[in-house]
């Protein structure tokens, strides 16, 4: 079963990191709710490993109420996975499984990316792509004028 998640998620990366697929990068799954995270790292063997980070980052009217609490907490969890091989990149997806009144916002979207970012850097993890999900589907980031 984990070898068909991983491989789904491959086949759906953007064009410009399909060389990608040759390395077959560990692909990290996050879910995201009130102040609650939890990832699962699948492997290009089929193996997964699964842990959960609880922090207070969010309050009632939002998932992330503070950046750095989030990063901190993000950077956290990326550091109970092992390190891979010559630092390889890895891939995300974070999903916000967390119910909101009127979905996720460009900016929400925007402040997931880059805690995701700081806090890949902070665990000395380097992740080459993301995408952000809300309830399991891909919202895109709008590009501001």
């Amino acid at each position: 079963m984990n070898l068909s998640i991983y491989q789904s998620h491959l086949d759906n990366i953007p064009k410009q990191y399909r060389v990608l697929r040759l390395f077959r990068p560990p692909i990290y799954v996050i879910e995201l709710s009130n102040n609650q995270l939890s990832a699962i790292c699948y492997y290009k063997d089929g193996s997964s490993e699964r842990y959960q980070i609880n922090a207070d980052f969010s309050n009632r009217r939002m998932v992330i109420a503070d950046f750095n609490k989030f990063a901190k907490a993000l950077a956290e969890l990326l550091k109970k996975f092992p390190r891979h091989f010559l630092w390889m990149s890895a891939l995300a997806s974070i999903n916000v499984t967390e119910t909101l009144a009127d979905g996720l916002t460009n900016i929400e979207i925007k402040v997931i990316t880059e805690a995701f970012f700081v806090g890949s850097v902070q665990a000395k993890r380097r992740i080459l792509h993301s995408t952000v999900s809300y309830q399991g589907q891909i919202v895109p980031l709008e590009k501001f004028g």
